[in-house]
């Protein structure tokens, strides 16, 4: 009886720690979708600029509507549902970190990608 104790209590420690990790990741969890819809976004803004060459805001709008974001083996998902609102939190951002410029043109923004 008692040569099973050992069996028993690492049964209940690997028990605690999958729980916490469980735990930990739910907290996470929308921040983290968050970020991966961002990086997404940042990721098809790059693109469309690279292939498309400078766009206004409103010519930016269809390359970021519908984009979602899920993380592996978990169905709850975030998706981008008003894309102004969405270019409105992303654009400055990659402004500030020299992903692209804003120039004004027939006052009108401007983006296009740094060089």
């Amino acid at each position: 009886m008692i040569q099973y104790i050992p069996y028993v209590l690492l049964f209940a420690l690997a028990t605690a720690i999958l729980y916490t990790w469980g735990l930990w990741r739910s907290m996470r969890q929308k921040q983290d979708l968050s970020n991966m819809l961002s990086a997404k976004g940042i990721s098809a803004i790059k693109k469309a600029l690279k292939k498309n060459g400078p766009l206004t805001k409103k010519e930016l709008v269809p390359f970021v509507k519908g984009l979602t974001a899920r993380q592996p083996f978990s169905r709850e998902q975030i998706g981008v549902t008003e894309p102004d609102k969405f270019l409105d939190s992303i654009l400055p951002y990659m402004i500030r970190q020299k992903m692209i410029r804003e120039e004004k043109r027939d006052n009108k923004a401007v983006y296009q990608l740094n060089k």
